[in-house]
């Protein structure tokens, strides 16, 4: 089953184009994470699905329904979409048990908010109002109310991005948790690639209103399509071509590199984690950032070049000393263009 469909769908704020041609699928139970720098279309897309921005061209279908086509455009409440904010957007004049039963449109209402609430480990605050709660327990709260109509497709635009970095990797992994214990399929908005690689089953890159890549969090983050998706989905350093036999491995893993390097600007994109440092002459240690439970160095090499490498940090190295960048052993360079 595919519980949505975006096929070549455009949208158009004047003569800004937000999403350009954009074609995407989501199975049934998947959750799919929708990464991008700010002002890419992450938020219109959602809010697309959402019928809050009808589209300019092409098809949106939920399940098997055509939802907004250009001709046929169902409103919000006819779409069966739950909606998570980063605000929370929680009414604080009712309790949180009325605050949940709100979107349940008959005498369920009451059982289906005590449900939800349960779910969420929520109960015990079934009487308290908004203001009354932290940002995670409110967050859980509007999760509760999203999912209480029994939505066919949840959205949630930067849920997390209000919270604090602990609370947030909490919050975050207990509504992942929600989701799939609901088998609730799920678009998830995020500027934060540790977000979107813990949350999604797949990835789509946005950039510029269309989408660069899409995949497996393992593919994106290890085989990206461009520059662009490499750096954005984590840190990266770039070798030319020409300086490959300064990292020990790097060259004989390639092969030849002008086979499959025609191209001047492609290069080889390294991982922080693909570089071992070991006693040599042929690089040197120009910077170093302690990270708590790893050092990660910044190692100038012969040519020019530069690489980061992560370490131990029961194995120091001290800024200027002389070194031998090696790759890992399992590890592979990945030819990267732009």
């Amino acid at each position: 089953m595919t519980a949505l469909q975006f096929d070549h769908v455009t949208k158009r704020f004047g003569k800004v184009v937000a999403l350009d041609d954009v074609s995407l699928e989501i199975a049934d139970h998947e959750i799919l994470a929708l990464v991008g720098p700010s002002g890419c279309g992450k938020s219109t897309l959602l809010r697309s699905i959402a019928g809050i921005h009808p589209v300019d061209g092409g098809t949106i279908r939920l399940g098997d329904r055509v939802v907004d086509d250009g001709r046929v455009q169902l409103p919000p409440e006819r779409r069966r979409v739950g909606l998570v904010f980063q605000e929370h957007a929680l009414f604080p004049h009712l309790s949180v048990a009325d605050n949940v039963g709100f979107g349940v449109r008959d005498d369920t209402a009451t059982a289906r908010s005590y449900e939800m609430l349960e779910l969420v480990g929520m109960t015990d605050y079934a009487e308290r109002f908004p203001h009354e709660l932290s940002g995670g327990e409110r967050q859980r709260v509007a999760l509760a109310r999203a999912l209480a109509p029994r939505p066919e497709l949840m959205l949630l635009d930067e849920p997390f991005a209000s919270l604090d970095t602990n609370l947030r990797a909490r919050v975050r992994d207990d509504v992942v948790e929600i989701l799939r214990s609901t088998r609730t399929p799920a678009v998830f908005v995020t500027h934060d690639q540790h977000d979107a690689l813990a949350v999604g089953d797949r990835i789509a890159v946005l950039r510029g209103g269309r989408v660069v890549q899409v995949g497996t969090p393992v593919e994106v983050f290890h085989r990206p399509v461009d520059r662009f998706v490499a750096s954005f989905m984590g840190e990266a350093s770039y070798v030319p071509f020409a300086d490959a036999a300064d990292v020990s491995g790097l060259a004989d893993d390639l092969g030849d590199p002008a086979a499959v390097a025609p191209a001047a600007d492609r290069a080889l994109m390294l991982r922080p984690d693909d570089i071992v440092l070991e006693p040599g002459d042929g690089a040197v240690v120009e910077h170093a950032e302690f990270r708590g439970t790893v050092w990660c160095y910044t190692v100038l090499l012969a040519n020019g070049a530069r690489v980061k490498s992560l370490r131990n940090h029961l194995e120091p190295v001290e800024v200027g000393t002389r070194v031998r960048a090696v790759l890992r052993p399992g590890h592979h360079p990945v030819i990267v263009d732009g």
